[in-house]
């Protein structure tokens, strides 16, 4: 892997209203559970949100009834509360290679991405990160999957989300049954929140939302409001959320992730995806609003 890692601009993208609203009543009880609110206090953080258009955390951090330190309390016991929680051992695929060959040069080459994106992208504050390729078989799960470990096993709080619904793989590599809940659970309406869906300490600083059950219309679902509020809200509760994407040549998928995650890196493989698709690629996401920050060219 040959990255080079380029800072853009922010990205934003128009957005279909699928008539979902926001997901603020489970945190807002948990700040009230714990505490950090009373009732007093949420009903004027209500009336600020609605005035000021904001998501009640930020409506109440305004306010100055939080702090900060309070929010990442209430959002942790949040998550840990809906998270998807199994005690039943996983085996990881040896293609995470920086387990399975920790001292080998692909794993070396996936750190030092790592090293990249914490320094260019992390410590910027941006949270969300789509991994893009322009052709089918260019590595893109596997770097996806790589880099999500890599960043977890130096105290990055990751989340790594599978929306290839199309051909997706996560599932696979981390030992997780592919009919399980996942992110096309949560666009269906089958489940009432993203958190239901997260998967848990899958490794340590590491969760997981697979692809979840097949469903015929994957584009759709991706397009609508519904998928936006619940990137949101998963941005707020990591350090990075990162997303594996189909092809863009097979569909607009990796697009709308793209516009959602505000950020993107694409994956080319060696001898495998041409100059052309790249450039096409490139074009089709400045169309689509996405930032792209850089490249990473795949030789394995």
């Amino acid at each position: 892997m040959s990255p080079e890692m380029n800072i853009g601009s922010s990205a934003s993208a128009f957005q279909v209203d699928d008539g979902s609203g926001r997901f603020d009543a489970p945190l807002r009880d948990t700040l009230l559970r714990l505490g950090y609110l009373s009732e007093d206090q949420t009903a004027r953080v209500s009336e600020h949100q609605a005035e000021r258009g904001l998501d009640f955390d930020q409506a109440a951090l305004e306010l100055g009834f939080i702090t900060s330190d309070d929010l990442d309390r209430a959002r942790d016991q949040l998550i840990n509360s809906l998270a998807l929680q199994s005690t039943q051992p996983r085996k990881v695929s040896d293609e995470i290679v920086v387990i399975s060959d920790p001292q080998g040069a692909r794993a070396e080459a996936v750190r030092l991405l790592r090293t990249q994106i914490i320094a260019q992208h992390v410590k910027a504050g941006r949270r969300g990160l789509a991994m893009v390729s322009a052709v089918n078989e260019s590595g893109c799960s596997y770097l996806t999957a790589n880099l999500a470990v890599a960043l977890s096993q130096v105290g990055i709080k990751t989340l790594l989300v599978d929306a290839n619904m199309r051909s997706p793989r996560i599932a696979e590599i981390f030992g997780i049954p592919a009919e399980a809940p996942g992110l096309s659970s949560f666009l269906s309406l089958q489940v009432a929140r993203p958190e239901r869906v997260v998967n848990a300490n899958v490794l340590p600083s590491l969760a997981i939302i697979t692809a979840g059950p097949p469903v015929s219309r994957p584009q759709e679902l991706l397009s609508g409001r519904r998928f936006r509020d619940g990137v949101n809200t998963l941005l707020r509760e990591y350090d990075l959320v990162l997303f594996d994407t189909p092809p863009a040549n097979s569909s607009a998928d990796a697009l709308t992730v793209g516009a959602a995650a505000g950020y993107v890196a694409i994956v080319a493989r060696r001898d495998h995806a041409y100059f052309k698709d790249v450039i096409t690629l490139v074009d089709q996401l400045a169309a689509a609003r996405c930032s792209v920050i850089g490249s990473v060219l795949n030789e394995y």
